[in-house]
């Protein structure tokens, strides 16, 4: 079956590379992993200005408030004595909370798409050495064949850190701009309740 002839090749291409091909395939799992749950927590954060047209109306009264936006303004302005202090001590907790969790994140993920390129050069290390073991003692299939997977390991394993990084390079740059963005909205907020709530002070 076609299906069971590309697994199989993908399995002789994994062998072929060597045994940093492992060290690769955890960098890949845990880098992609993070880089889902990354995505899928900003995506749930899903605090934008795209309804700031509303904020003012939340802000007088809090229980009308719908969404993440609504969520923190009750929040913000929970409880009988609020002042700007509370409110902005209660915007400093929420970005440690939600900022900080992604920035998290984003340096687990900048440092694998780091690292994968790394590995890809020791297994090109490791492959030429395999070569030169195999031109000192050219002798026969033996010595050919070393040279070959010397020279396979070589190739496969810094294209397969690569592959593995370049795509990670551009969900972190999506995270990172969600991130910001969130980060803006927050900013908005704030001073949309500060404004707004205690314009008279």
């Amino acid at each position: 079956m076609p299906g069971e002839q590309t697994l199989s090749e993908l399995a002789g291409l994994f062998a072929d590379g060597g045994p940093v091909m492992f060290i690769l395939a955890f960098i890949g799992v845990v880098l992609y992993s993070t880089a889902t749950a990354a995505l899928f927590f900003v995506s749930r954060s899903n605090l934008t200005t795209k309804r700031q047209e509303c904020w003012a109306s939340w802000i007088q009264k809090p229980v009308s408030g719908e969404g993440r936006d609504g969520e923190i303004i009750r929040y913000a302005l929970h409880g009988s004595r609020i002042s700007t202090t509370t409110v902005e001590r209660r915007f400093d907790e929420i970005r440690e909370v939600v900022l900080n969790s992604i920035d998290r994140r984003l340096i687990i993920i900048a440092s694998l798409i780091a690292v994968a390129p790394m590995a890809g050069l020791l297994g090109t290390v490791g492959g030429m050495l395999d070569m030169f073991d195999g031109l000192a003692n050219a002798s026969g299939k033996k010595s050919m064949d070393k040279i070959q997977s010397g020279m396979m390991e070589s190739l496969l394993s810094p294209l397969t850190g690569l592959v593995i990084a370049l795509p990670g390079m551009f969900l972190a740059l999506h995270i990172r701009q969600k991130r910001n963005w969130i980060a803006a909205a927050l900013m908005q907020l704030e001073s949309a309740i500060l404004r707004i709530r205690f314009k008279g002070i």
